[in-house]
């Protein structure tokens, strides 16, 4: 083979963990093959690693973006959403805010509860306080129930209501007061009516009119012989009233002889009432209806101040006067009515004048005792709000003791509770802020929609039908793993689901666009044990993702037969522990020498890890150095230290490694199958029955011990057994390890490998 290309890193020199001044030179492709423990992911961590990397000429670590495929890469860009099984988020920026908003929202629910056991304090107190209180309110009400019972006029409010009548007792001075002095108090407040009454209406006699009319005979002023005649005989007055009562009914006779009237009797009569008399008359009917309405409001007001309840010794002489004034007011009413009856009559009236003053004089003496009175009931409202006053004394005094134990506890009660309130104000305000940071850091998740429709398509690409992702309803970038088979979220994200998941995240990340203009940019590439914890079917994809990332790879080299151009992986590097996903990424570059670098990695017994480069001389004719895989010599390798083996331990440690690669590599073997094809099936091949009946399950115990070392968790291995190699003969050991091969139909390969004929 010729010399190997160079490119990108061109020398690693690794002094981390294990390692010391361990150095290679990496081709354009690096696979590297190692058990558990042996280096490989210190060896990954170290690639690009300023300390560790030598770039070839002209190249600097800015000119590659360096992409690593580890336990860091998924814990970074795989994390679970709200813990809830089955959803998580994509990218590492998506899982970095992921987590601080994890972290916020334990703080903030941290706080919550805090906020939630406060409030369940502060209630419990105030339940507390509520029981005290409402015993001390029934004591306060025993002890004031005599008082309270003799002077109730003074509670008036206070008196249904326990609370409301001890919470104003404790606002009144505490005062011994004087209990005889008090009695007396109370029965000159409290003993008589507390009415007031209003005073009596005095009379304006201005109000009573009077006129010139009255002393008067109004008659006409015609001459005519009809008209001397009616004013001789006096009886304008009886004419009138006569013609307008039957001048209709009698119609052109005289009522009263019976003859007929002349033809000029209308024109006789009408010569006797002339304009002058008619104006005189309507003044006269107009003062009379004034004398009428002056009579009849001064009638009124009396009769009101009549009903006035007050009571004295006066009010028999104002209804004898009151009597007096009616009986002249209506002899004048009288007189006005002949006078309007006939005009031409004089009238004298009384004077009415002299009563009214009188009444008025007995309504200022009435007026005088309601006064009096009055004063009596103002000062009774004095003694009222003394007596008052004196009552609620007395009983803050009877019951200072219990009310100063009492204001003390509450006083302590108030200050407990303004502490913890002021303690759940700053938890809410701390809570609210919290809550607001994970609003501004949900705001800052990046659109992954793209990469959740890449891994889908892979999926469907690579003919995987075990899950697809699917967005979160009202989650915006966060997904959920929908199973095919039902079309349900998955109730939990295994680790292997999750590894699987990570891997096709990175896989479009590398063959995708990582730069803002949208140009793809060169990439080192590195996978570090991709397959860890993954079924068949998730292997055989990440497989075959791999080996189109190391074709894209290979293009640097020399071109595919397909014409693709793409290029932009400019180194790659695997490195696993599993010897099935070495063969299937590896299988068809072995042989390209001059870009393939194969290594091997191995510790030594002094625990120091080194690199083997797995390169041998063509046995061809003209051939040089050429790569081999060390999957097949290591696995003749473990025979080997198994064939030689002398410690116990050693020997239970290669007989695991031997168990795992065989039955669960290549022969595909669950765990479960496994231990029960072995430790149920074949029970009796690995018990012996004793000379006494007794079992011996010695051999029964060994294989179970060997099956639960083995990488598929402890779920076999439940007999209760506690398992010492050191305590075994090494013999035993490998008369066991034969026994598992002849129970599973292996005699032939176990022969094979033990170079048995």
């Amino acid at each position: 083979m010729g010399n190997r290309i160079k490119t990108a890193i061109q020398k690693i020199t690794l002094n981390d963990h294990t390692f010391s001044g361990v150095t290679f030179e990496p081709t354009l492709i690096n696979f590297f093959f190692g058990n558990n423990g042996t280096g490989k992911s210190t060896l990954a961590k170290n690639i690009g690693v300023p300390a560790a990397t030598e770039w070839i000429p002209g190249s600097t670590p800015g000119d590659y973006t360096l992409m690593v495929y580890n336990e860091e890469f998924i814990a970074d860009n795989i994390q679970s959403y709200g813990n809830i099984p089955g959803v998580f988020t994509i990218t590492q920026q998506n899982a970095e805010i992921k987590a601080e908003v994890d972290k916020k929202t334990a703080e903030k629910r941290a706080l919550d509860a805090k906020i939630k056991a406060i409030d369940s304090k502060i209630a419990d107190e105030r339940e507390k306080q509520k029981k005290v209180d409402a015993v001390y309110e029934k004591t306060i009400w025993d002890m004031t129930e005599s008082v309270r019972t003799q002077y109730k006029e003074t509670q008036a409010g206070y008196t249904r209501d326990k609370k409301k009548f001890v919470a104003h007792l404790e606002t009144c001075p505490p005062v011994d007061i004087d209990e005889a002095a008090l009695a007396q108090l109370h029965a000159v407040a409290y003993g008589a009516s507390d009415t007031r009454f209003i005073e009596y209406k005095s009379i304006d006699v201005a109000t009573i009119p009077a006129s010139p009319l009255l002393g008067e005979a109004i008659v006409g002023s015609s001459d005519s012989a009809f008209a001397s005649f009616v004013h001789a005989l006096n009886a304008s007055g009886w004419l009138s009233q006569g013609h307008k009562a039957y001048q209709h009914e009698a119609g052109k006779k005289c009522p009263y002889c019976q003859q007929d009237l002349p033809d000029t009797f209308e024109a006789d009569l009408a010569s006797c009432f002339d304009e002058q008399y008619k104006k005189r008359v309507t003044e006269l009917e107009q003062f009379v209806s004034a004398y009428r309405n002056a009579l009849n409001a001064i009638h009124a007001l009396l009769t009101e101040n009549s009903k006035n309840p007050f009571t004295c010794e006066l009010l028999s002489e104002y209804k004898t006067k009151f009597d007096l004034f009616m009986e002249r007011a209506q002899n004048n009413v009288a007189l006005l009515k002949q006078k309007t009856d006939d005009p031409a009559k004089t009238v004298i009236l009384a004077d009415l004048s002299d009563i009214l003053l009188d009444i008025n004089g007995v309504i200022e003496q009435i007026n005088a005792k309601i006064k009096e009175y009055n004063a009596v009931i103002d000062a009774k409202g004095k003694k009222q709000q003394d007596c008052v006053a004196q009552v609620w004394q007395l009983m803050a005094f009877m019951c200072r003791s219990e009310i100063a134990v009492h204001k003390s506890g509450k006083e302590r009660h108030t200050a407990d509770i303004e502490r913890l309130s002021g303690e759940m104000g700053t938890a809410k305000e701390a809570s609210d802020a919290l809550q607001a940071d994970i609003g501004r850091l949900n705001q800052q998740t990046v659109n992954t929609t793209v990469a959740k429709d890449s891994i889908n398509a892979l999926l469907k690409a690579a003919g995987f039908q075990g899950f697809y992702l699917r967005e979160k309803p009202g989650a915006q970038y966060v997904y959920e793993l929908i199973r095919e088979t039902d079309e349900k979220v998955a109730k939990g994200l295994s680790e292997g689901e999750r590894h699987f998941i990570a891997f096709l995240y990175f896989y479009h990340m590398v063959v995708g666009s990582q730069s803002d203009d949208g140009k793809t940019v060169n990439k080192i590439v590195v996978i570090d044990d991709p397959v860890s914890s993954m079924d068949s079917s998730s292997m055989f994809t990440v497989a075959s993702l791999v080996r189109d990332l190391i074709a894209i790879c290979y293009n640097n080299y020399r071109m595919t037969d397909h014409g693709s151009q793409n290029d932009h992986i400019k180194q790659f590097f695997c490195l696993t522990h599993n010897p099935f996903f070495f063969k299937e990424v590896s299988y068809n570059r072995v042989a390209e020498n001059e870009c393939v670098g194969i290594y091997e990695l191995k510790k030594r017994e002094n625990n120091q890890s080194y690199i083997i480069e797995c390169t041998r001389l063509d046995g061809r004719v003209g051939g040089g150095k050429v790569n081999y895989s060390p999957v097949k010599n290591t696995y003749d390798s473990l025979w080997e230290e198994y064939r030689t083996a002398t410690d116990s331990i050693a020997l239970i440690n290669v007989t695991r490694r031997i168990l795992e690669y065989y039955y669960l590599q290549i022969c595909g073997y669950s765990s479960g199958d496994l231990r029960s094809d072995l430790l149920e099936k074949n029970r009796h091949r690995f018990e012996t029955t004793l000379s006494d009946g007794s079992i011996d399950k010695t051999d029964y115990n060994v294989a179970a011990a060997m099956l639960a070392v083995l990488n598929i968790g402890a779920r076999g291995f439940n007999d209760g057994l506690f398992f010492d190699a050191s305590a075994i003969e090494p013999q035993q050991i490998r008369t066991v390890f034969e026994k598992i091969f002849t129970a599973t139909d292996q005699t032939q390969h176990y022969n094979m490998m033990m170079n048995v004929k």
